[in-house]
């Protein structure tokens, strides 16, 4: 379910800049088009274990540019993260 370009109909991907994550045309730089409020990607992976810090929220899967990692559903509430050793 890739969104379509509003302007090129190329496909819209994830991309991260300095201030966070966007979704961005694939056919840049020919296209500039953006999306700042969109975002594209498939949901968090839930472990089913329970925060350790606050034992409140679950701790799921993400991946950011140094690998995947852990990470409490409660953020920025709660800013618990454990590093996944390769």
């Amino acid at each position: 379910m890739a969104i379509k370009c509003e302007k090129c109909g190329s496909d819209m991907v994830v991309k991260t800049g300095r201030y966070g994550e966007f979704t961005a045309c694939s056919n840049y730089p020919e296209c500039k088009n953006i999306l700042k409020d969109k975002k594209v990607g498939p949901p968090p992976e839930k472990t089913g274990e329970k925060c350790d810090k606050c034992g409140e929220g679950e701790m799921a899967i993400r991946e950011g540019k140094f690998g995947k990692f852990k990470a409490c559903l409660n953020y920025p509430k709660c800013r618990t993260l454990k590093h996944i050793s390769n």
